[in-house]
C-alpha cells in the first residue's frame, strides 16, 4: 500500500490540534483507514518540527523517531527538549503486516504552555478590599495599542476561582478548574483573531465564593500573560500588574445557595453594569488601580499548572413558555441541564425588580416547586433592570429544567428565552449508540448518555446543584460510562491524577486517598473509595491506553495494596475495622449512599463482606497493573498471595452455602470452621443481602460450584443496589451470563430502577430511586435528581446487550458477543481508541444475524451465540462452519472459527463482516 492510506485522527495527549500542553512528554496517537480486512500496523515513523514546511525526513528539525517496530498506534514523545510556549508541527507513516508503508499523514500541530515558575512575567492581582466577602464579584481590564499586524496571541489566564475572559468586546474564555492555590490551574486562549493592529482592551470577570464543596479557600485573584508575536518577527508580553484597573461587578452580597457549595444566590443590578468596560476607548476613570499581590509564585498561589481540556457551551431553548397568570411565565427547557438562564428584555425600566426561579419540578398549580428535586438549594434569582434592552445572565451553572419569570415588565416570547448549557469538551457527544426492539432500554441509554454529559463540568460533579465536588467513587462512575460512550480521556485524566494528589496532600505513606478532591474541608476519606482507585485506574488504562498515567499512579497503587494488606486479620484472611472515614456516617466503608440505598445492610461487624471483596479486588487490579509496567515477580507475588488470603477468608467466614452474609466478627476466633456455613465460634450477621452477593460475583470470587445458586440469589431480589453501587449487580448479571434478568431490571418501571425514574418524567439519573416506601417515610425526600453516578447503565448496555467488551489497553482486542436472550434484536456503535466498533445483530427463531465491524490495527473474537451444534455458520456468501467441521480455506480477515459451550467464536481482523447462523 505504499503512498496509500495515510494515517487519520492524528491527536496530542488525546486532542486535536491543541494549545497550552503542559506535558513535556506528551504522546501522539493516530489511526489509519484500514484498506483492506486484517490490516493491521507492524511499525510507524514520526516527524516533529517547528513549522510544516520542515515535515520531511531530511529537514525535520526536531524530533526523527526513524522507523520504529510496533502495533501500538502511539508513541510518547522521547526527543530534544520542547520550549515552553511553542507551536510544533508533526506527522506520521506506518508500516502494515505486510511490510507496506503509507504516505505521510496530513501534519498536525500542538503547542506547549508555561511550564515554570521562570516563564510566567505577570502578577497576581485583585481589587483592593478590607476583607474578603464570599461570593465576591470583580471587574479587571487594560488597554494597550499594537503597533503591526497580528501573527500569533496566546493569553495564560487563571483566578481564584473562576473567571470570564473578554477581549474588544467579546468574551473569548471561562476558566478554569477548581483546585488548591499551590497546584492553581491556568488556561491558555488563543487571541489571533481577537487582537488587531491599533487599540485594544482585555479583561477579565472574576468570581471568589470562599471554601465549598469542590472549592479550597484560597484567595481573591487573578493572572493573565498575553504573548503577542506580530508578522515581522517581534514579540510583545502584556502581563496583570499595577496599570491594570478594577471596580466591584454588579452582583449584590446575598445568601449562600446552600450548606455545601459556596455560591450565592445571584443577585444582579444590571443598573450599574459597566457597558463597554471590555471595550477600546471606554471610561475607566472611576475604577482604581488594581492591587498588586506579587509576582507569581507568591503567597498564597505557589504553583501554576496547564489545564489542558476544556468545557464548552450551547444554547438550549424551550419547548414550552406557559404564562400560569398575568405577570408569571414558566419555561420548561424538557430535561434536566447544567446551565445558566438567559432572558433578553426589550424594554427594561430602571430599577424594576424580576425575580426568578429554577427547579426540576412543577407543584400542581403550574408553577415551579422551591424545594422538590432541589435538594433544598435555593435557586432563586433576583435581577434590578435598567432602562432599555438588556439581558440577564448569571454566571454560575445550576442544574435546571424549568425555569419561573416573575413579572418581567413585559410580554416574554420564547425566542427571548433560553438556557446555555455546559458540560466537559468531548470528542463526539454521540458517538456512543444503542437501539433495539426495547424502547424502554433504549430510552434508559439515552437517560444514562445524557446524565454522563453534563455530570462532567470542569471535573466530574456530584451534582450541579447542591454538591458541585468531586468525589470519587462518583469520577470512578461517570468516567465509565464518559470513556466509552464519548471516548472522553483528558477530563478522566485530570480527575484520577486530582486523585492521586489527594492522596499525596493528605495520606502519604497511609495509603488512603480524598473522598472528594479538591474541596473546602481538607482531609476527608471513605474506605470504600480508597480501595476501588485501583479499579478505576485500570479501567481507565484499558479504555485509554495512557500509559503515562498508568506509571504515575502505580506508587499509590502499592500504597492502597499496604493498606489493605495492614488491616487483614492473620487468624481468618479478613479484612478488619479497614480504617477510615472515622466519626461519621462512612465510618470503616460506606457501603452505599445514600444510607437507604443499603436496603437494610447489617454494618454493625468488623469484618463487612462488602469492604473484603472490593480490598480483594483493589489487590487483583495492583496485580494486572504491575503486569503491565513489568514490575518485579516479588511485587506481583505480594499482590496475589495476598488476595488469595482476603478470598479464602470471605469464602470461609463470610459464605454461608448459597448466600454471602453481611459481615462478621475475626476477633471471636477461628475454631471449627465448616465447609458450607458460618462457624458458629465466628460470630457474623443472619442478613445476606444484596450487596454481599452481587459484589462476589462480579469480581469472580464465588466458587464455581456456587455461581449459579448466588446468581439466582441476586437475580431474584430485583433492585436493591443504589445508583452508587448499582454497576457491581449488572457486571454479576453480566458475568454470570444472565441478560435477560439485566432487560427486566432496566425495564421495571414498577420497581426501584431508571425505567422508574422515566416513568415518573425524570429526566437525569438520581441520587436515590424513589419508587419504593422506605421507613422513615422521607428518607428519600428530595434526593438529588441529577446525579450522574447512576448512569453506569450505559456501559452494561454496551457490553451485555449490544456485546462489545474491550480486552486488552487501548482496544487492541475486542470481544463481540450478542446475549443468547433478553432481547430479539440491538445496534449501535462503541467508539475506542483505536476507531468505532459497529454492531448490528438479530435474532430470529434458530437464526442468528450479525454484522459487525472491527476497527483499524484490532482483533476481535465474535461469538454467533446459541448452545447446540448449528447446521451451518456464513460470512456473506462464504461457508465457515457446516455440520461436518469448519470449512479449510477461510476469507481474508478470519483467522479460525470454533465451536464452543456459548456459541461459535470467529476471530476476526480489522474490517467488516456479515455473519450468520442457521439452526
Amino acid at each position: 500500500m505504499a503512498d496509500a492510506s495515510p494515517p487519520t485522527g492524528l491527536r496530542t495527549a488525546y486532542a486535536v490540534d491543541p494549545i497550552g500542553i503542559g506535558e513535556r512528554e506528551p504522546t501522539l496517537r493516530w489511526r489509519a483507514p484500514a484498506d483492506r480486512r486484517g490490516a493491521s500496523q507492524t511499525g510507524f515513523r514520526v516527524l516533529v518540527a517547528t513549522s510544516p514546511d520542515r515535515l520531511t525526513p531530511d529537514r525535520a528539525d526536531v524530533w526523527d523517531t526513524g522507523k520504529r517496530l510496533s502495533e501500538r498506534p502511539a508513541v510518547r514523545y522521547d526527543g530534544p527538549a520542547l520550549d515552553a510556549g511553542e507551536a510544533y508541527h508533526w506527522t506520521v507513516r506506518v508500516w502494515d503486516d505486510r511490510e507496506e508503508a503509507s504516505a505521510w499523514s496530513e501534519p498536525a500541530s500542538f503547542e506547549t504552555a508555561l511550564f515554570d515558575e521562570d516563564d510566567w512575567a505577570a502578577s497576581w492581582i485583585r481589587r483592593p478590599t478590607d476583607g474578603f466577602e464570599r461570593g465576591e464579584f470583580s471587574y479587571v481590564r487594560r488597554e494597550f495599542e499594537l503597533d503591526g499586524e497580528v501573527e500569533r496571541a496566546r493569553a495564560y489566564v487563571s483566578a481564584s476561582h473562576q473567571y470570564a475572559l473578554s477581549v474588544n468586546g467579546e468574551a473569548v474564555d471561562r476558566g478554569q478548574s477548581f483546585s488548591y492555590p499551590d497546584f492553581q490551574y491556568y488556561k491558555t486562549v488563543a487571541l489571533d483573531d481577537a487582537l488587531s493592529a491599533g487599540d485594544n482592551a482585555v479583561g477579565a470577570l472574576y468570581n471568589w465564593n470562599g471554601e465549598g464543596q469542590g472549592r479550597p479557600e484560597a484567595e481573591p485573584g487573578f493572572i493573565a500573560q498575553l504573548v503577542v508575536e506580530f508578522a515581522d518577527g517581534r514579540e510583545r508580553v502584556i502581563t496583570t500588574d499595577g496599570e491594570w484597573q478594577t471596580r466591584p461587578a454588579e452582583w449584590v452580597s446575598a445568601p449562600l445557595r446552600n450548606e455545601e457549595i459556596a455560591e450565592p444566590v445571584e443577585t444582579i443590578d444590571g443598573r450599574v453594569a459597566p457597558r463597554g468596560w471590555d471595550e477600546a476607548g471606554f471610561d475607566d476613570a472611576a475604577w482604581e488601580p488594581a492591587e498588586v499581590v506579587g509576582a507569581h509564585p507568591t503567597d498564597p498561589w505557589e504553583r501554576l499548572v496547564a489545564q489542558d481540556r476544556e468545557r464548552v457551551r450551547h444554547r438550549v431553548d424551550p419547548e414550552s413558555v406557559e404564562r400560569v397568570d398575568d405577570d408569571t411565565y414558566v419555561v420548561d427547557f424538557g430535561k434536566v441541564y447544567a446551565g445558566v438562564p438567559n432572558v433578553r428584555f426589550e424594554n427594561g425600566n430602571d430599577g424594576h425588580r424580576v425575580n426568578l426561579l429554577a427547579g426540576y419540578r412543577l407543584t400542581a398549580d403550574g408553577r415551579v416547586d422551591d424545594t422538590e428535586g432541589t435538594q433544598w438549594t435555593d435557586m432563586r434569582y433576583e435581577y434590578l433592570q435598567r432602562e432599555g434592552a438588556q439581558t440577564f445572565r448569571p454566571f454560575n451553572y445550576l442544574g435546571i429544567r424549568y425555569l419561573q419569570i416573575e413579572d418581567p415588565g413585559e410580554a416574554l416570547d420564547a425566542d427571548q428565552i433560553s438556557l446555555v448549557a455546559t458540560h466537559n469538551e468531548v470528542p463526539d457527544a454521540n458517538a456512543g449508540t444503542f437501539e433495539c426492539d426495547d424502547e424502554t432500554v433504549e430510552a434508559v441509554f439515552e437517560l444514562a448518555r445524557h446524565s454522563a454529559l453534563y455530570g462532567s463540568q470542569e471535573q466530574f460533579v456530584d451534582t450541579p446543584t447542591r454538591e458541585k465536588g468531586q468525589f470519587l467513587a462518583d469520577a470512578f462512575n461517570v468516567s465509565a460510562v464518559t470513556t466509552r460512550a464519548f471516548r472522553e480521556r483528558r477530563l478522566s485524566r485530570q480527575a484520577i491524577r486530582e486523585f492521586l494528589r489527594s492522596h499525596y496532600r493528605y495520606w502519604a505513606p497511609e495509603g488512603r486517598f480524598n473522598a472528594v478532591y479538591p474541596n473546602g474541608d481538607g482531609k476527608r476519606d471513605i474506605p470504600d473509595f480508597t480501595v476501588t482507585f485501583p479499579q478505576w485506574l485500570h479501567e481507565y488504562y484499558r479504555e485509554s491506553d495512557d500509559r503515562a498515567t498508568l506509571e504515575r499512579a502505580y506508587p499509590a497503587v502499592r500504597a492502597v495494596a499496604d493498606y489493605v494488606v495492614e488491616h487483614v486479620d492473620d487468624e481468618t484472611g479478613l479484612v478488619a475495622n479497614l480504617s477510615g472515614g472515622e466519626g461519621g456516617p462512612y465510618h470503616e466503608g460506606i457501603v452505599d449512599w445514600p444510607p437507604e440505598m443499603r436496603y437494610g445492610y447489617d454494618r454493625d461487624w468488623p469484618a463487612r463482606t462488602t469492604v473484603n471483596v472490593l480490598c480483594a479486588n483493589a489487590l487483583a487490579r495492583a496485580a494486572d497493573i504491575a503486569a503491565e509496567l513489568d514490575r518485579p515477580d516479588a511485587e506481583r507475588a505480594y499482590y496475589d498471595e495476598n488476595r488469595a488470603a482476603i478470598e479464602t477468608g470471605i469464602d470461609d467466614h463470610l459464605r454461608d452455602g448459597d448466600r454471602y452474609v453481611d459481615g462478621a466478627d475475626p476477633s471471636a476466633g477461628d475454631d471449627q470452621i465448616g465447609e458450607d456455613e458460618v462457624s458458629d465460634a465466628l460470630p457474623a450477621s443472619d442478613h445476606s443481602s444484596q450487596h454481599a452477593n452481587a459484589l462476589p460475583l462480579a469480581t469472580g470470587l464465588v466458587p464455581d460450584e456456587r455461581v449459579d445458586d448466588v446468581a439466582e440469589r441476586v437475580a431474584a431480589g430485583g433492585m436493591r443496589m443504589g445508583p452508587m453501587m448499582v454497576r457491581w449487580l449488572l457486571d454479576a448479571l453480566d458475568r454470570t451470563d444472565r441478560p435477560a434478568t439485566m432487560v427486566d431490571l432496566v425495564t421495571d418501571a414498577d420497581a426501584d430502577g431508571w425505567a422508574n425514574i422515566l416513568d415518573v418524567g425524570g429526566t437525569f439519573t438520581w441520587e436515590t430511586w424513589h419508587c419504593r416506601t422506605l421507613e422513615p417515610a422521607d428518607e428519600r425526600h428530595n434526593r438529588s435528581e441529577s446525579h450522574a453516578m447512576g448512569a453506569t447503565v450505559l456501559t452494561s448496555i454496551q457490553r451485555t446487550l449490544l456485546g462489545v467488551r474491550v480486552t486488552s489497553p487501548g482496544a487492541g482486542t475486542l470481544e463481540i458477543a450478542p446475549p443468547a436472550d433478553g432481547l430479539d434484536e440491538a445496534s449501535g456503535r462503541v467508539p475506542t481508541e483505536r476507531g468505532p466498533v459497529a454492531v448490528d445483530w438479530e435474532r430470529d427463531g434458530d437464526a442468528f444475524a450479525l454484522d459487525v465491524t472491527v476497527p483499524w490495527n484490532a482483533t476481535a473474537t465474535v461469538v454467533l451465540p446459541g448452545e447446540r451444534q448449528p447446521d451451518a455458520v456464513t460470512e456473506g456468501e462464504t461457508p465457515l462452519l457446516r455440520v461436518d467441521g469448519p470449512v479449510a480455506d477461510l476469507p481474508e480477515g478470519i483467522e479460525s472459527v470454533e465451536l464452543g459451550e456459548d456459541g461459535v467464536a470467529v476471530e476476526v481482523g480489522a474490517g467488516s463482516y456479515s455473519f450468520e447462523r442457521r439452526g
